[in-house]
């Protein structure tokens, strides 16, 4: 099941692309509408389950890019305006297509191959051909510094407003200058690290207890220096979770 966040000012125009969604495509769901910039900076920042975004350019606060000016987005995002004059600044981010209002089901159905070409065993497949293996440190730059971290001595990565943030065991948080999670994530060793949501990755090593959290979910509470810092592993992560600490697949 496919996942999807719609960002739309216009309720009507949501329902529209939701039966549109529908109609091509019955296993693909939306987990949540939002109507404004705002919200939807707020939501984003939670690190929301989705695996793409239907985002439309205009507001009611403002427009799309004021969102991207606050939250780095690491899904994949169709566009759907009455505008062209943004095309071209949409396609230089993370964008599978431009779509013009009045939708259509035939280019809801084009727009939705494009993501599944892009989200295809083969293309993930071609991806790690070329993907480096897991490094031993990452490169900090502080000022006019530079130092490295040795990865056994990152605790927790998160991604917060723009940035890639590490969280060491001594309690110090440094910023790096990765372009997003996902690029940290490929950096860093499966066995050791494991990305519970969207926006974190935590070290086995630091993880002090793992506890049952309401609708599915896991709160994990993570050693950062003299204190610990609770997070939460979505339902749809949690086996995955589960299995990657050692055990085998388990339910409520």
């Amino acid at each position: 099941m496919v996942k999807y966040l719609v960002i739309e000012n216009e309720y009507f125009a949501s329902m529209k692309l939701i039966k549109l969604v529908a109609a091509v495509r019955s296993d693909y769901k939306p987990a949540f509408c939002v109507e404004s910039v705002e919200d939807a900076v707020e939501l984003l920042r939670t690190g929301p389950d989705i695996d793409l975004i239907f985002m439309d350019v205009e507001l009611v606060d403002g427009n799309c890019f004021d969102i991207l000016k606050q939250v780095r987005i690491d899904v994949p995002v169709i566009f759907t305006t009455a505008y062209s004059d943004f095309a071209i600044k949409a396609f230089q981010l993370n964008s599978v297509d431009y779509l013009l209002k009045p939708l259509t089901q035939e280019a809801v159905e084009k727009a939705l191959e494009k993501f599944e070409r892009f989200r295809s065993p083969e293309a993930e497949t071609s991806a790690a051909a070329v993907r480096p293996g897991p490094k031993n440190r990452i490169l900090i730059s502080e000022g006019d510094n530079y130092f490295y971290i040795p990865c056994r001595d990152i605790a927790m990565a998160q991604s917060e407003d723009r940035y890639v943030f590490i969280h060491a065991f001594s309690g110090k948080k440094h910023i790096t200058e990765y372009a997003n999670l996902n690029v940290l994530e490929e950096s860093l060793s499966p066995d050791e690290f494991f990305r519970i949501s969207r926006g974190t990755i935590v070290n086995i090593r630091s993880i002090v207890s793992v506890r049952k959290y309401f609708k599915g979910r896991l709160k994990v509470s993570v050693k950062i220096g003299e204190g610990t810092l609770d997070v939460v592993v979505s339902a749809a992560r949690r086996d995955a979770f589960l299995n990657w600490m050692g055990g085998a697949e388990q339910t409520n």
